[in-house]
């Protein structure tokens, strides 16, 4: 059962809604409303739903998508000011006490073969 609040993948990962979502995404890549609706609930820095940010990624119109762009780098900037940020991950052993739902390394020690 899809359920988008569980901590297991197996219950937010879920083919089918996967599937629904690139196709609604790809149904209203053109409807300029609702495309207008989710700019403005972005620039409210509220975060936008995978529904919502599948139709801004199959959006093809130019000045929509300069739009987007404006408004990345303002939020951006109300975030971080004028410095780039990066963040990656740095492993530095097979043991991790974070428990991201979408790794293997989780608060144990690794079932990965070690490398030779």
């Amino acid at each position: 059962m899809y359920n988008p609040n569980s901590l297991k993948a197996e219950e937010f990962i879920c083919h089918e809604e996967i599937l629904e979502t690139l196709a609604y995404g790809e149904e209203n890549k053109d409807n300029v409303e609702l495309i207008d609706s989710i700019i403005r609930k972005a620039g409210l820095l509220k975060g936008l739903n995978h529904r919502e940010a599948s139709v801004l990624l199959a959006c093809e119109m130019p000045d929509k998508i300069e739009e987007m762009y404006n408004l990345a780098e303002e939020i951006k900037k109300k975030f971080y000011g004028n410095r780039i940020v990066m963040f990656a991950p740095l492993y530095l052993s097979n043991y991790c006490i974070n428990g991201c739902t979408y790794c293997l390394i989780t608060g144990r020690t690794s079932t990965l073969p070690e490398r030779s």
